[in-house]
């Protein structure tokens, strides 16, 4: 569905694919598990974001793991868990971390 060429996808499509709605994904944004890209006031995911949120629904729905327990995971970066990532997940995992210490020097930069 999602094309390598392919760069980013609105809010509605990925949360289509995802079997959510988009205030779900909004949510997901609240507890930073995703920092879409932003034109406007509109979000737009990259494949690397729909592969992390792939992977985050399934330690929900698989693992039975609440939000509150996989942020505590993102921010121990557990070893463990991580492992247990396919390697195009763990690659998604680590964009993330870098978009997210971004998103913080750019909050701290501001104050």
């Amino acid at each position: 569905m999602f094309g390598v060429e392919d760069k980013s996808y609105p809010i509605e499509l990925v949360a289509d694919f995802l079997g959510v709605n988009s205030r779900t994904l909004y949510y997901y944004e609240k507890f930073k598990l995703v920092c879409p890209m932003r034109r406007g006031k509109k979000r737009y995911y990259s494949k690397a974001d729909i592969e992390w949120l792939e992977f985050v629904r399934d330690l929900m729905y698989r693992e039975g793991m609440n939000l509150k327990s996989i942020t505590l995971l993102i921010r121990r970066r557990d070893q463990v868990v991580l492992s247990k990532c396919p390697e195009d997940v763990l690659d998604s995992f680590k964009n993330y971390l870098v978009k997210v210490e971004k998103n913080l020097e750019e909050e701290e930069d501001e104050e």
